[in-house]
């Protein structure tokens, strides 16, 4: 009986070496994590990341920021300031201008189904909607209301949808450059907002309602 007990425990012992080896060959050091060579791979990434996604505008400030970007600026408080009549004006025309295009789009997909480019752009769409009432928001402006679903409908095919972006597109852009950038000219923040939705328009909407025309 003494002698099997004796067996049982060096069983159990060689058991657990074997074990605590195998895990211990599986699992990497400290020391091997962070390697020279891993360090320098890590660093790499972390570099990479920064050039692709580099901070335009290090020194915001109360004229210049945008949605919670603003929160980082030293005493800044809610509302921002008061807007002219003529800016309030813009940003009512260029946010109805965004709802229909939105409810454009809406409308195709909701006929044709989620069909490219359409149902890519209406969340662009949606993020350029968001932005102008960060805005209206930023200046204590009431939203106006999306009251544009009733008034749109989709084309009979899809072909004609899609050249009813290309115009959409067309004439988006053309809104801003041509009445409501110069309506805005004193108000860094709003210039910024409108720039990006006009240069949104032009560089990738408009193309990708020109290949599916």
């Amino acid at each position: 009986m003494k002698n099997k007990t004796i067996i049982i425990i060096v069983v159990v012992l060689l058991v657990g070496l074997l074990g605590g080896y195998a895990i211990s060959s599986t699992i990497p050091s400290f020391s091997q994590k962070n390697s020279p060579d891993l360090v320098q791979k890590q660093n790499g990434i972390r570099q990479e990341q920064r050039n692709q996604n580099p901070n335009p505008r290090p020194n915001l400030s109360k004229s210049n920021c945008l949605a919670d970007e603003c929160l980082t600026v030293n005493n800044f408080d809610y509302p921002a300031g008061s807007l002219s009549t003529q800016a309030k004006e813009a940003l009512i025309e260029a946010i109805n201008d965004e709802y229909k295009a939105h409810a454009l789009y809406e409308k195709t997909i909701e006929k044709f189904g989620l069909v490219k480019p359409f149902s890519m752009i209406i969340r662009a769409e949606e993020q350029h909607i968001s932005s102008l009432k960060a805005l209206f928001d930023k200046y204590g402006m009431e939203i106006p209301k999306d009251n544009w679903a009733e008034k749109v409908s989709a084309e009979e095919t899809l072909k004609q949808t899609c050249q009813s972006g290309v115009d959409a597109e067309i004439a988006n852009a053309n809104l801003y450059k041509d009445k409501l950038l110069p309506m805005i000219t004193d108000y860094e923040d709003i210039a910024l907002v409108f720039t990006n939705l006009m240069d949104a328009s032009q560089e990738k909407h408009l193309p990708a309602f020109e290949r599916c025309n």
